[in-house]
């Protein structure tokens, strides 16, 4: 080592990540469950690093917690020397497995419109090595282990690049069961009187109702789902009336298990991205399943 250097005067380290957590968050409790310690372990951190600087780093009261003037000093210094030590390490394991490429994928495009695909994927790429996980909400890559994610939205997420691979058509279906059991549906107003089933939230149907002319019409308000897969399998079921989409009830559609009730569609600007930093695209087996998927889909078939 070279004599000139002289020893760094730093704190523990630890010390640094728990204050880091906590001014990031603002606050102890989600700084705690992004660390996996305790609420008291990270206070307890931040206070021996305030102890170790003779200064106050946060000002403490109920429900509320602010950084002072050092604190606001320390946070961004942290937070860039942190992210530095996490890509580099990254970038060192990622030469260990190079083949392996971590994906996010919202689980009803990942059931219905990926699974059948993923053979010609396998066969075109043999030495890529898939890991999927399944989740609705995009990804924070500088938080996360995930190179590429499929996620619905508008396509606008910071720093992260992103290609349209799906609209999606919304019209509301049922199961013949369930229709047979009640007076027929003659105007859009009659199906709200009935149990209407939400995919994460009432915004879908509030829309679709807003576009068919009806934007003040009461709701009932039925059940909320957090996967489509399950508000699909709960209009299968009997359980009320769903807004579908051709790319995931096709076969149901044709089988007749569920029926259009109106053919009116939700016109939205909301569709499925492929998406990820610049950065990740460096790694070949990142930048392969990015173009393959975007090849096998609509828009990208359009600009073959």
């Amino acid at each position: 080592m070279n004599s000139h250097y002289m020893a760094r005067k730093l704190p523990p380290l630890n010390s640094l990540r728990a204050f880091e957590a906590a001014a990031r968050h603002l606050s102890f409790s989600k700084a705690a469950n992004e660390l996996c310690v305790t609420q008291a372990a990270i206070s307890h951190q931040v206070k021996s690093l305030e102890d170790y600087l003779s200064l106050a780093l946060f000002i403490r009261a109920p429900r509320n917690l602010q950084l002072t003037e050092y604190g606001l000093r320390m946070l961004p210094v942290m937070v860039e020397s942190l992210d530095n030590m996490a890509d580099v390490i990254k970038d060192l394991r990622l030469e260990e497995s190079r083949g392996m490429v971590k994906v996010r994928l919202a689980p009803s495009f990942s059931a219905k419109w990926l699974s059948p695909k993923l053979m010609d994927f396998w066969q075109q790429y043999p030495e890529v090595s898939l890991s999927m996980y399944h989740g609705n909400q995009a990804v924070d890559f500088a938080r996360e282990d995930i190179d590429l994610a499929v996620t619905y939205g508008r396509g606008y997420w910071t720093g992260v690049q992103a290609l349209p691979l799906m609209s999606l058509d919304y019209f509301p279906v049922a199961s013949p069961e369930y229709l047979a059991k009640r007076p027929a549906i003659e105007s859009y107003a009659d199906m709200a009187k009935y149990y209407l089933l939400h995919d994460g939230d009432h915004d879908s149907w509030l829309a679709w109702y807003n576009q068919v002319g009806l934007p003040h019409i009461p709701l009932k308000s039925g059940y909320i789902f957090d996967d489509t897969n399950v508000v699909i399998q709960a209009a299968l079921d009997g359980q009320g009336f769903a807004l579908g989409s051709t790319q995931f009830i096709a076969d149901h559609l044709q089988s007749g298990r569920l029926v259009k009730v109106f053919e009116e569609s939700l016109e939205t600007d909301y569709a499925y991205y492929v998406c990820c930093p610049p950065s990740h695209l460096k790694r070949p087996g990142v930048r392969e399943f990015r173009d393959w998927i975007y090849a096998q889909s609509e828009l990208g078939a359009q600009d073959g």
